[in-house]
């Protein structure tokens, strides 16, 4: 009966570290694939993040991001130019700001350590803006300004 004991112990071990560690393996490999990157669903895990996202700016710091995470959604009934204004400073790993058009295109606003002021189109319909990351640590500052038809949705 003992043996019995450690040996499911030992089954439910292994199994909560391997799949924890494909999961893992899943996230990091987001990055450079388009086709998890425009997946309407996310997956993403941090270690840490501190800070806000609200309809019209994002404040954060995080550490050991990985994944990809939907910030904002934000959907327009006709083509329309928004400005955003961006900070970002990343420290270790990999990060980049993504806009996914309606027809799933992806545009990329930030990639890596960068500050600017960039106009962006956004096509009729549903358009996504994804932080996608690889181990990276950071912060990012981030400010929408725009159309007041716009109906930005915050991702929760």
């Amino acid at each position: 009966m003992k043996n019995y004991i450690i040996l499911i112990m030992v089954i439910l071990f292994t199994m909560t570290i391997t799949g924890c560690s494909s999961v893992l393996n899943y996230q990091r490999s987001i990055f450079n694939e388009e086709s998890k990157i425009i997946k309407s669903g996310d997956s993403h895990s941090y270690k840490d993040r501190i800070g806000s996202v609200r309809e019209d700016e994002i404040d954060i710091k995080f550490s050991s991001f990985s994944g990809t995470d939907t910030i904002w959604k934000a959907l327009v009934e006709e083509d329309v130019d928004i400005v955003l204004d961006f900070k970002s400073v990343i420290d270790k790993g990999e990060f980049k700001v993504v806009l996914i058009t309606p027809n799933d295109e992806i545009i990329n606003i930030i990639n890596g350590t960068e500050e600017r002021r960039q106009t962006i189109l956004l096509k009729k319909g549903t358009n996504r803006i994804k932080l996608v990351g690889k181990e990276a640590k950071g912060e990012i500052k981030m400010n929408i300004d725009g159309d007041s038809n716009i109906k930005v949705k915050v991702k929760d």
